[in-house]
């Protein structure tokens, strides 16, 4: 499985670690209390200072990562195109050599997957990720998973509409990118059904681009030194405007997002027998009772099979 599970005890280490070092994030705490987790927001900071991100750095390390976590394929493809099959789509006529050497040649686009994974790279992540973890526990407590991705693409690269199923900063380190963002909750953008199924079923295809997206779109222009806060499971679209781009993706998840994972599973099981649920997000109370439920549901599930192997 990708990404890092975090314990109770790691987080707050990481907190402290946060509070007490170097800071490379400048992050204004108004805006957390006001817009995370509800509307996106810019963010500052120092990434394009630091030699771990830069280009030749990145080369290296994309060599000794395992080569499955090291995607890609040409830059240039339709916006529409499905994301989950546009890796595979477009980056077959492509080897992972003429990728990663010849980069600008080939109008390539990378994608770096837990980089976090790297001995070189963890501590520099985490020490990020804890100073994200001093403002976003303070209203959100609960932060128990994480995954990063470091993106390199040239000029006129696109990545489609999408969304993730946790929360997100993306920090633009080189090159300037327009990033399209949606509000998650606005059912001209996502049906309350498409988030049911988006959460529910992870292996399906997630809901997709519509004729009615552009103009319900935030923009966003991330230039060296700028990123942009993802509410949970906000839709995007970015491209690459000029020059070679590099960004680093922080996904994580919290106490909070999980709740509202299973609650979205709660519904997607009752739409199944022909009920329509109540909206996720309209009454926490409610939502908290169907995480329950569905977290009762599979401890017993976990037990039976635990028998069933004995």
């Amino acid at each position: 499985m990708l990404g890092q599970h975090l314990s109770e005890d790691r987080v707050r280490k990481l907190v402290d670690a946060a509070t007490s070092g170097a800071s490379w994030l400048s992050l204004r705490r108004e805006a957390f209390r006001s817009d995370y987790n509800e509307r996106p927001f810019l963010v500052e900071h120092r990434l394009p200072e630091h030699p771990a991100f830069q280009l030749d750095a990145l080369r290296a390390l994309c060599h000794r990562m395992p080569r499955r976590l090291v995607r890609h394929r040409f830059g240039a493809i339709p916006h529409d195109v499905e994301f989950d099959k546009s890796l595979e789509m477009y980056g077959k006529d492509l080897s992972f050599e003429d990728a990663v050497d010849r980069l600008e040649e080939n109008k390539a686009y990378l994608a770096l997957y837990n980089p976090e994974q790297d001995p070189e790279y963890r501590p520099i992540i985490e020490g990020l990720l804890g100073e994200l973890a001093v403002e976003t526990e303070q209203l959100e407590p609960g932060l128990n998973w994480y995954s990063t991705y470091i993106f390199i693409s040239t000029q006129d690269s696109l990545t489609p509409y999408h969304m993730d199923r946790e929360m997100n900063f993306l920090l633009q380190i080189r090159g300037t990118k327009h990033v399209q963002l949606w509000d998650p909750r606005d059912n001209m953008v996502m049906s309350a059904a498409e988030r049911d199924r988006l959460l529910a079923q992870q292996a399906e295809p997630r809901p997709g681009w519509h004729d009615g997206l552009p103009a319900r779109a935030m923009t966003f222009d991330l230039v060296p030194g700028v990123g942009v806060h993802h509410p949970f499971i906000a839709p995007h679209l970015v491209r690459t405007c000029s020059d070679l781009s590099i960004s680093l993706a922080i996904t994580f998840r919290t106490e909070q997002s999980d709740r509202w994972t299973d609650a979205h599973r709660f519904n997607q099981l009752v739409r199944r027998v022909g009920v329509t649920p109540r909206t996720v997000g309209d009454a926490p109370l409610v939502d908290r009772g169907k995480a329950r439920v569905i977290r009762t549901v599979r401890r017993a599930r976990q037990t039976w099979r635990g028998l069933a192997r004995s």
